[in-house]
């Protein structure tokens, strides 16, 4: 990475951030807090904290420490729900052991969308259209509006922000055909402008950083079809034809809160693993450009991707309590209700924790974790792991079985 808070070109390691002195302090607090001797060496730490907690608009924030101080990058996955490789991305980093810099990582911004797998969230309308400083003040205008506003209020802790998407197409900056060209999103680094004035009278060179990025990224691919390249959306020029990303979270972040801020868009015209492996390597070239290091990155090989997709949807049961008694209920089990029976979904027993979401099929809830439900006819118990349905456990009422059934959970103890 270049000095972009300079004129001219210095490696990114280098960089000392000395706006942002007093985050790094913070996170000297944070580091020290969590030391069992305080004479002891530094380790990696970190904390989750979960928001709007048990809805389904929870937005769960990982931070990250390591353990020399440096700069701090904020990643956002998730904020469309039908872009499943940008969240399933962003969850890979949560347990990352850092040697140097921070990291807040927001896996799933969006949740409701998620859920649902669609574009829009709660609201019904495209919450990256929603980042615009107008609406600061303004009073609950739609139940995405506190997502927003705590997602703006992330970004007053980060030097560099990222925002994690899939797009249709590859982006181009000649056309080629109809899915290679200007209008496409695929397979790019998206900035705003190319170079951003702050007001203290320095400089953000982003497109500098972008290329710089774009091509380290291209030559960790073999295949030239998948190729970087840097799509600059001159969004403040009013001639640009992305007018409508000035309401979107890296412009906000950029002209706003005076952060490098970039979109990395891939290509949904390859597979799932693909997809992931192709951010992955995006986000690994901008954490090492940027002067962030860990002890290992993620892979980026599809064939691990796969497998690790398919051992995240593992689980041993699912943990509940029926009339205040807790019981686990193996998979492919049914449960055996009485009518009225108080039914509630603690847990989900798994070794890859986060992105479960178990719900009723008889509910208007999708993340029905701590909930309790009083049963009063037959239903399916549906979980999710992020947004894909991984099983279905039948709830019988008594009345309706004549006899116990194997494999069965009853609410007789």
């Amino acid at each position: 990475m270049g000095n972009h808070w300079r004129g001219h070109s210095l490696r990114a390691r280098t960089l000392l951030f000395p706006a942002l002195i007093g985050l790094f302090l913070l996170g000297d607090v944070f580091r020290s807090s969590y030391l069992s001797n305080p004479k002891e060496e530094a380790r990696v730490f970190s904390e989750v904290n979960a928001f709007f907690k048990g809805s389904d608009q929870e937005v769960e924030v990982y931070r990250l420490f390591g353990k020399e101080a440096g700069p701090t990058m904020l990643i956002f996955g998730g904020v469309h729900g039908d872009e499943s490789g940008g969240y399933l991305t962003a969850d890979r980093y949560v347990g990352l052991k850092l040697v140097k810099g921070n990291l807040i990582i927001v896996p799933r911004l969006n949740l409701y969308a998620i859920l649902t797998g669609k574009r829009t969230g709660l609201s019904g309308k495209d919450m990256n259209r929603k980042f615009h400083p107008s609406e600061e003040n303004e009073e609950n205008q739609d139940p995405d509006d506190k997502i927003v506003g705590l997602a703006k209020s992330l970004m007053d802790r980060a030097d560099i922000i990222l925002n994690l998407h899939q797009g249709y197409g590859f982006y181009s900056p000649v056309w080629i055909d109809r899915t290679r060209n200007p209008i496409r999103w695929g397979q790019c680094n998206i900035i705003d402008v190319s170079t951003f004035n702050l007001p203290d009278g320095r400089r953000l060179y982003l497109e500098h950083f972008a290329k710089e990025v774009a091509q380290k990224i291209n030559s960790r691919m073999m295949d030239k079809r998948y190729h970087f390249h840097v799509n600059n959306t001159n969004t403040f020029n009013k001639r640009s034809i992305h007018l409508e990303q000035r309401k979107s979270l890296t412009y906000y972040a950029l002209a706003w809160k005076h952060k490098m801020a970039f979109g990395i868009e891939v290509t949904k015209s390859c597979s799932l693993p693909q997809a992931i492996g192709y951010l992955t390597t995006a986000v690994n070239v901008m954490l090492e450009e940027a002067g962030i290091v860990a002890e290992t990155f993620p892979s980026i090989s599809p064939a691990v991707i796969a497998e690790e997709l398919k051992r995240n949807e593992e689980f041993s049961g699912l943990r509940v309590k029926i009339n205040g008694y807790e019981r686990l209920i193996q998979p492919k089990s049914k449960i055996l209700l009485a009518p009225g029976d108080r039914f509630q979904i603690l847990s989900v027993e798994a070794e890859h924790s986060h992105g479960w979401y178990p719900s009723l099929s008889g509910s208007h809830l999708y993340n029905g974790i701590g909930k309790v439900f009083s049963i009063t006819q037959s239903d399916q118990l549906i979980l999710q792991k992020y947004a894909k349905k991984v099983a279905i456990f039948n709830i019988l009422m008594k009345d309706a079985v004549p006899f116990q059934m194997e494999g069965t959970i009853s609410s007789h103890l």
